[in-house]
């Protein structure tokens, strides 16, 4: 491992974009007049500590300086945000999610639940991260400027002095290359969200009707449930392949080849599943058509073209989504 490119990364990782070239040319310059012309790694070692921590020093490159939490603690305070603010939101949402199925009376559509649950959901966890971001910003405001106010002292993520050995623990991730938390959480959401859709579609996916004083009102489900359950087998082994998928983009942290690859087999194999079920017969309720020819005024041939066109609408967008995410995939994968 060059200690020097790591440290270089550290650095510039944590500036600006327009600032990130200029500053790695002059670091590079600067670190390699600090070193003998036959250098070891002790040599690197010891210039690496005169310059110091790669959080304060590219705090001292910042355009802006920072004047609420200074560089002494600044590293350690996103690390502390970025530990604790997910830990939040994922704690709150489970706990208001328990809460409104608990209190699930069973008098009003699922629907109407889900969207009052969510809604609950997304107020508790904005009330939740205010109360943690001021907390947590107050506290290493004190630190940084009451507490530890002595000349020299910083305070680190992993509460120790900031040693060239520790680059040595870094992972060299380029921005191009890196799959974020917050992709791979939501992509992670999405799978059990249509999980729930698919097992329980009987009782989400319907015609609706908006009753006065008792909100919306299930009348009938869109889909055959048998028909969509005949399927189970060749659903959850598509979703464990897409959590395999998740569990892999968690720990890699960045687009290769090989994940780029498995990412587009699996969605492929995704889209074959969703075609093959959308051509099944009995797919829809039996009583969904009539309904909706009464309800809409229509005649049976021209609802039954038009839930055709939708379901082509569909299977394009799924396959638009798809051939653009593969080529992303690739084009990060195979970035320098």
């Amino acid at each position: 491992m060059n200690l020097i490119d790591v440290y270089v990364y550290e650095v510039t990782r944590r500036l600006p974009e327009k600032l990130r070239q200029d500053i790695d040319l002059e670091l590079r310059a600067a670190i390699e007049d600090m070193l003998p012309e036959q250098y070891t790694e002790d040599d690197v070692k010891d210039a690496l500590s005169k310059l110091g921590d790669p959080a304060v020093l590219a705090a001292s490159y910042r355009d802006q300086p920072m004047y609420l939490i200074g560089p002494n603690v600044y590293d350690a305070y996103i690390w502390t945000l970025k530990k604790t603010i997910p830990w939040a939101i994922l704690v709150t949402a489970i706990v208001h999610a328990v809460v409104g199925i608990m209190s699930f009376a069973g008098d009003e559509a699922i629907l109407a639940m889900v969207l009052k649950a969510i809604g609950n959901i997304i107020a508790n966890v904005i009330m939740v991260l205010m109360y943690v971001l001021f907390w947590i910003t107050a506290v290493f405001a004190a630190i940084e400027r009451f507490a530890f106010s002595k000349e020299g002292f910083h305070f680190s993520k992993n509460n120790s002095s900031w040693t060239p050995d520790q680059l040595k623990k870094v992972d060299m991730i380029p921005k191009r290359k890196a799959i974020s938390r917050g992709e791979v959480i939501f992509s992670f959401i999405w799978i059990i969200f249509w999980l729930m859709i698919y097992f329980w579609a009987d009782d989400i996916v319907g015609i609706y009707q908006s009753v006065e004083g008792s909100g919306l009102q299930f009348v009938m489900p869109f889909f055959n449930q048998n028909t969509l359950l005949s399927f189970w087998p060749i659903i959850v082994l598509i979703a464990i392949l897409e959590l395999g998928l998740v569990v892999f983009k968690w720990r890699d942290r960045q687009w290769t080849l090989k994940l780029a690859c498995a990412n587009t087999i699996i969605h492929v194999m995704s889209f074959v599943v969703f075609l093959v079920i959308a051509n099944t017969p009995n797919l829809l309720n039996p009583a969904i058509i009539p309904y909706m020819t009464q309800t809409m005024d229509t005649t049976i041939g021209s609802l039954t073209s038009f839930l055709d066109w939708i379901w082509r609408f569909i299977a394009v967008g799924f396959a638009v989504t798809i051939i653009m995410e593969a080529f992303d995939s690739f084009r990060k994968a195979t970035k320098k």
